[in-house]
């Protein structure tokens, strides 16, 4: 059971089981599937997307003039419409576990780009998740990056938002310094959230 259980976690961080392009418009209609929305405030541009073993993503922002990158990464649970009867018949059966496991995922994310480190996880007050993010769980920490998903940059804060039945959605803040972390994750740290 630990062996199946170790290949479902593994296989929702890295693949997204119907991922969509790597621009604002394509991640706009992920989102929309897995009933999200996204704001970008003015001022931010296009990351490129590193392909890596760690942890895929769908898309990514940073300033233009600042070491400090924001990659989105979506893990649908259900669909709106599906493709075929095999894709619902797959997400379906793992929809129990993705309602209830979504800590145990994180913790295996953060194991995936740290090298193995485990890093406390810090969840959100339930009423503060609901009214910010529309969101059924929350939660957050903060990282040393170890891996190819981080290539580039030492650290990362990850934000974790649940919500039963549509998605679980992970921001992960990438910079070189502590130094001015919050001030500049600040006015990305509500950008995406449930409808």
């Amino acid at each position: 059971m630990e062996k199946k259980l170790g290949i479902i976690v593994s296989l929702l961080i890295i693949l997204n089981i119907n991922a969509i392009g790597q621009n604002l418009s394509d991640f706009k209609a992920l989102l929309e599937e897995c009933g999200m929305n996204v704001n970008i405030p003015e001022g931010f541009v296009e990351a490129k997307i590193i392909e890596n073993k760690d942890m895929n993503y769908e898309y990514a922002i940073k300033y233009p003039d600042k070491e400090f990158e924001l990659r989105y990464a979506i893990r649908p649970i259900r669909y709106k419409k599906y493709s075929d009867e095999t894709l619902k018949n797959e997400m379906e059966s793992q929809r129990p576990f993705r309602n209830s496991s979504y800590g145990i995922i994180l913790q295996t994310i953060v194991n995936n780009i740290t090298g193995g480190i485990d890093y406390e996880i810090k969840a959100f007050d339930k009423n503060a998740v609901k009214k910010e993010f529309n969101a059924d769980w929350g939660a957050t920490t903060f990282v040393a990056l170890k891996s190819d998903f981080g290539k580039g940059y030492k650290y990362c804060m990850i934000v974790t938002i649940h919500k039963n039945d549509f998605a679980d959605a992970y921001y992960f803040y990438l910079s070189n310094t502590k130094e001015n972390f919050s001030e500049n994750e600040d006015p990305l740290f509500h950008t995406l959230r449930f409808d």
